[in-house]
């Protein structure tokens, strides 16, 4: 298995240990997840370098900056350790975090969707593959394309559903149950579709921004790692006073349809996994958001 990152589609280059400066504390060797390290006559040592995914938890961890990596030198050589937000201060962004659709006609400034870009950035991905790519979209005129096409994809999907063969022929596709939910979402897609041809949106709600990510669809791990991704970057936009609105209906509509995926540029061998409007909020909500207990089972 000495090519095992071929599986993962990666090229990275191992490691290299200054053997001068390793004072054989083992740490590197500790939090290896790949198993590319081993202690040998008291020293860390590469051994399985084709193993090495590039995450530099060897290189982070490493009192005596020994560990050589080339993605080093891309931050700062040492994480100073400040304060973190308090758990107090986590919750209650957490409850302040609400899915907003009211937007102002604000735009959003290139700095700060770098910024809300960057703090996905920072989210883990299954190993290390940090194959999130995004896509967007804040010309009004491209968003609004981006609409109508969506729109026109669900506007079939219903009308299939009008006539028997159709109804067979999406319950043969894509389940009786997708088929049932459709059923009873005609009425609020049909009131939604009128209100948005007398120039309301109910789909990005007049929002500045568009974001997709998307990724590999053979990769297990593509759906975590758009999902938190975007989701960090949600964080991170509600903290510098944006909101956002993740959006489902667009991700389906992606993924089921050849002309949006293509427009998109979206690769043939990628899925879109994760969507969300983004812009400043027009509304101030009064109240925490609710939500049930947790549905959880301890064993």
């Amino acid at each position: 298995m000495e090519g095992g990152n071929e599986l993962l589609k990666q090229r990275i280059d191992p490691p290299k240990v200054e053997e001068s400066k390793c004072i054989s504390c083992g740490l590197c060797v500790t939090v290896c997840p790949s198993f590319v390290l081993e202690m040998r006559n008291k020293k860390a040592e590469v051994v399985r370098g084709a193993w090495c995914i590039g995450c530099d938890h060897c290189g982070a961890v490493c009192p005596t900056e020994a560990i050589l990596h080339n993605g080093s030198s891309k931050r700062e050589s040492r994480l100073e350790m400040g304060p973190v937000p308090s758990p107090e201060a986590l919750q209650r962004l957490f409850l302040e975090r609400r899915s907003l659709r009211v937007y102002k006609k604000e735009p959003v400034p290139d700095t700060l969707v770098k910024q809300i870009l960057d703090a996905g950035n920072d989210a883990p991905t299954g190993s290390n593959s940090q194959n999130v790519n995004y896509v967007l979209l804040t010309s009004p005129e491209k968003i609004n394309q981006l609409r109508d096409m969506t729109i026109n994809f669900y506007g079939k999907i219903f009308s299939r559903l009008q006539s028997w063969f159709g109804s067979l022929m999406l319950s043969w596709m894509a389940g009786a149950k997708t088929v049932e939910n459709l059923r009873e979402s005609l009425p609020k897609f049909e009131y939604a579709y009128k209100k948005m041809k007398e120039g309301g949106d109910r789909l990005f709600y007049h929002a500045p921004v568009v974001v997709l990510t998307h990724a590999e669809s053979w990769d297990s791990s593509s759906s975590f790692n758009c999902s938190s991704a975007l989701y960090q970057s949600s964080l991170m936009a509600q903290s510098l006073g944006l909101g956002c609105c993740f959006n489902g209906i667009l991700v389906n509509a992606v993924n089921h349809s050849r002309k949006i995926k293509g427009w998109l540029r979206i690769p043939v061998d990628h899925a879109c996994y994760a969507a969300m409007t983004l812009g400043y909020p027009d509304v101030r909500y009064q109240r925490p958001v609710h939500r049930d207990p947790p549905k959880a089972t301890w064993r």
